[in-house]
């Protein structure tokens, strides 16, 4: 499956996709010093081998499922006549307390784009668009986001997409020796509507 507008391209992981997130794990990984930059260890060894193993069993069973089932994860491509792959999207659950959960509760989403001559280019704007569009559209009522209060220019991107700060843990992350706020954002509806008109106009206007 894919969608796309007129910047990039979201569709489902293949096998190529293996080697590349390999490769934005152990060698182009910038990217890890701002995406939950306290989950990553200095010296921590990327199990490339294991990773492999784990998506082609992956890969094997999303061939059984039905094609037509809602994705809750998207890689991340550009749309022109390269298609190159930039990163990925997903979606995941957190609790009312905001913490991650694996049970039910409420859509969380993120975004990362490991490759660098992608950023700035506004591939990211038009991923974030693109993803929360199609999740309302597939029923999806209440969207959030999180990240920490270091985070400044995706904390930027939020707010421009419409999410307002909801819940805010003071000192909660520890990056690079420093304390900084774990940051949970909701996206107002009618504020990313507003958005997402204006910007679909930006799009085709080219």
């Amino acid at each position: 499956m894919e969608i796309k507008n007129h910047k990039v391209i979201l569709r489902d992981f293949i096998e190529s996709d293996i080697d590349d997130r390999i490769y934005w794990e152990t060698v182009e990984t910038e990217w890890k010093l701002w995406d939950a930059p306290w989950e990553y260890h200095e010296g921590e060894v990327f199990d490339s081998i294991g990773y492999r193993i784990e998506r082609l069993k992956w890969l094997a069973r999303e061939k059984e499922k039905d094609e037509n089932r809602m994705r809750m994860s998207f890689q991340i491509c550009i749309n022109d006549e390269s298609r190159k792959h930039i990163g990925w999207m997903n979606a995941y659950n957190i609790d009312e307390n905001y913490r991650f959960t694996r049970g039910t509760g409420h859509c969380a989403i993120g975004i990362d784009i490991p490759d660098i001559s992608s950023r700035r280019k506004g591939y990211a704007t038009a991923s974030w668009d693109l993803f929360i569009h199609y999740l309302l559209k597939s029923g999806i009522k209440d969207i959030y986001t999180q990240t920490w209060s270091g985070n400044e220019r995706v904390i930027g991107l939020m707010k421009k997409l419409g999410f307002e700060e909801c819940n805010r843990m003071n000192g909660y992350r520890v990056v690079r020796g420093q304390l900084y706020d774990g940051l949970t954002f909701k996206l107002n509806k009618d504020k990313y509507n507003a958005f997402h008109e204006k910007y679909k106009s930006e799009l085709l206007k080219g």
